[in-house]
């Protein structure tokens, strides 16, 4: 899988292969641990003992584990290769999913990176099926190995090339839809619907098939259908609320959000400050210092702390929080560049200033949060 946004896991083995970082979070080896419990039976030879069937389904599932690596490794040589620089592959309990930074939107380039995964399973499955059905191979435990790689390899292909996010296929079919409609969000909101339908699918097929079949239930089945059907459900939850976050962008204005405030010098009793911010009808008060430079501003809870009979003896310094001086913000700023321009200094509170560098009140960043997430 290839995704835009880098992922937020910790914890884990991490290495580099060439540039690329790559980064193992421990539920990668339970992962490893599941997959080899599950395709124990399949390397049961005849005449083999115990131990080494378990040990053939390990060698199993880390060699599996190195085929899911492969895959991302086509994600990141494609995406580097139409200019997207990549920023790491993560491999986890259910597969893996390499981030990269686009250099610009094209519906054109999502498509070839994301397409490039399920081609190069699909190729490592045909590659280990003509290897095990060589003279070369004489070793039963080497040919039921390159066997049961073929065919997950070739399956995890197929399992990817599915149309709905969050899978390849879906990156795929988004990118169609991107380039037919001229509109990424709407495609994004198409084949995140279309991702969950393929999710609640993937968990039913097989139970139905079963049935019709008059097989009587399976509960190891059941599980696995669970799993997978719910983590595809909540990514492409996750790629819709995505796309919703993306529509209320352009929304965002620094001047509508900032919330105006009261200048207060810095040594101002807590009492006199609280009356000149009523007087103004304000809710923040900024301090500043003797120059009038902001330094500071109110927090409520503080205020609040503070017993009435002892306001008109604290100084409004006391209240207060430090502003970090890097974090002013212009208020003709909007949509996206007010984002870049938060992000590059990360702060919770920011200064917002007029074009000849006046203040004109704060902007919150839980206020900003607030609007993306549609509760403003």
């Amino acid at each position: 899988m290839s995704t835009d946004a880098a992922g937020g896991v910790s914890g884990g083995v991490r290495f580099r292969l060439g540039r690329i970082p790559v980064h193992m979070p421990w539920s990668s080896f339970v992962g490893i641990l599941v997959i080899a419990f599950f395709w124990l039976d399949s390397f049961s030879l005849d005449g083999a003992s115990s131990t080494q069937t378990v040990l053939l389904a390990a060698v199993f599932a880390v060699l599996l584990y190195v085929s899911i690596l492969g895959h991302e490794l086509a994600h990141a040589w494609v995406a580097g290769a139409v200019g997207y620089p990549v920023t790491g592959i993560t491999l986890w309990m259910l597969g893996g999913y390499t981030s990269y930074e686009k250099a610009k939107n094209s519906a054109g380039r999502e498509a070839l990176i994301a397409a490039s995964g399920p081609v190069s399973s699909i190729l490592i499955g045909v590659a280990c099926n003509v290897a095990a059905s060589t003279s070369l191979v004489t070793d039963p435990r080497a040919h039921v190995l390159l066997v049961a790689l073929g065919r997950s390899n070739i399956l995890l292909g197929i399992f990817n090339a599915l149309p709905g996010l969050p899978l390849d296929g879906g990156a795929v079919l988004k990118s169609f839809f991107w380039a037919v409609l001229r509109d990424e969000r709407r495609a994004t909101v198409i084949t995140a619907w279309s991702g969950r339908v393929v999710a609640v699918l993937i968990f039913l097929v097989p139970q139905y098939i079963r049935w019709r079949q008059g097989g009587a239930p399976d509960v190891g089945s059941i599980l696995i259908g669970l799993l997978v059907s719910s983590y595809l459900y909540s990514g492409a939850t996750a790629s819709l609320k995505q796309a919703q976050i993306a529509e209320r962008v352009p929304t965002l204005s620094a001047r509508a959000l900032a919330r105006p405030a009261v200048a207060v010098v810095h040594d101002t009793p807590l009492a006199e400050a609280l009356r000149r911010r009523e007087v103004a009808g304000v809710s923040v008060m900024v301090v500043v210092d003797a120059e009038g430079r902001p330094r500071a501003v109110s927090q409520e809870a503080a205020v609040e702390a503070v017993p009435l009979e002892r306001r008109p003896w604290v100084p409004v310094s006391a209240v207060a929080v430090a502003l970090d001086p890097r974090a002013v913000i212009v208020g003709d700023l909007r949509g996206e560049e007010l984002i870049n321009a938060m992000l590059a200094v990360e702060s919770q509170l920011y200064l917002v200033i007029d074009a000849d560098g006046a203040w004109v009140g704060t902007l919150s960043r839980h206020d900003v949060e607030a609007v993306l997430a549609g509760h403003r």
